[in-house]
């Protein structure tokens, strides 16, 4: 009895749970489906690779910049939270009556927690940062896989709250390594507005580059740990709102 190619393909993915066809599987395969065509009397046929290769995965989006249409724009803070720099700025964002949002490092949480509630008490959005800021590109898969979770075990324990944003620290993260981000259901977030608050380059430049380059659906990159930056949030919240731009939280912006 004659056995098609796709039949034998489907019946053999069948016949092992889970197997994926490649490398040396793939040629296996190859060999039987030519006994079998020798045997059936079919002539033998080459099976593609796309029906060898396991399914593709879509790749995760990145997301630098949210929709470029209205006057939104989100002020994000990496590293916190730090005493005596997240209060202040939480103090400049309550005057005006403004979100924004805060990617905590879990260690940093558990070292204040008083000061992370606050946070998201009044309406800012907290993501995860990872638990000990490492360059996540450089470690095994486990440990970028613990980074994660445990920096979601801490936001819930001492929050009660599920992060949905991740931010990787120095924006450092390949494709291959998003399966616990799905996991625990976190978007990754980067930039698209830094004014390179991290190397402390005074309040008027970090000002300066904040309201020169942000454009509707802006997403800018500061840090909660630098009294610089506590100094400049003031003027860069007034500035963007002469320029008709209201600094939001992520989720506002991305409309989630």
């Amino acid at each position: 009895m004659a056995v098609s190619r796709g039949k034998f393909l489907k019946s053999l993915g069948k016949s092992i749970p889970g197997m994926v066809l490649g490398g040396g599987i793939a040629t296996a395969a190859q060999k039987v489906l030519g006994k079998v065509a020798a045997v059936s009397g079919e002539p033998e046929v080459t099976a593609t690779s796309a029906e060898l290769e396991a399914p593709k995965i879509e790749p995760v989006e990145f997301i630098k910049s949210g929709p470029p249409g209205g006057n939104r724009v989100a002020l994000t803070f990496d590293d916190g939270p730090t005493p005596g720099v997240t209060d202040r700025i939480l103090d400049e964002l309550k005057q005006r009556k403004l979100r924004a949002t805060f990617f905590m490092i879990g260690n940093v949480i558990a070292a204040a927690p008083d000061l992370a509630r606050r946070v998201l008490a009044e309406g800012h959005d907290v993501g995860n940062h990872t638990l000990t800021h490492p360059k996540l590109t450089t470690l095994p898969d486990q440990q970028v896989e613990a980074e994660i979770q445990k920096t979601q075990d801490i936001i819930g324990e001492v929050l009660h709250h599920r992060a949905v944003w991740f931010r990787p620290p120095y924006g450092a993260l390949r494709q291959n390594q998003v399966g616990p981000l799905q996991k625990a259901g976190l978007r990754v977030v980067l930039w698209n507005v830094d004014p390179g608050d991290w190397a402390q380059p005074g309040e008027d430049k970090i000002i300066r580059i904040v309201l020169a380059e942000s454009r509707p659906g802006s997403i800018i990159l500061c840090h909660d740990k630098y009294p610089q930056t506590a100094n400049s949030v003031g003027p860069i919240l007034d500035g963007l709102l002469e320029r008709a731009l209201v600094p939001t939280t992520l989720s506002a912006l991305l409309a989630e």
